[in-house]
């Protein structure tokens, strides 16, 4: 069961959230697609060594 404490703090955290710039969300696609692309080819590299072994 939901306590009425956690319904109030998602009503604040709802009125505190604002929406990001244009800017903001540029820099997050930047940083999670880089992310995304380190995690590939990490993947890429451990699935090429134990193809090897």
């Amino acid at each position: 069961m939901i306590s009425k404490t956690f319904i109030l703090r998602c009503i604040r955290i709802l009125h505190i959230a604002r929406k990001p710039t244009k800017k903001e969300l540029d820099e997050i696609l930047k940083v999670t697609g880089i992310g995304m692309i380190f995690v590939g080819c990490v993947g890429m590299l451990m699935y090429l060594i134990f193809s090897v072994i």
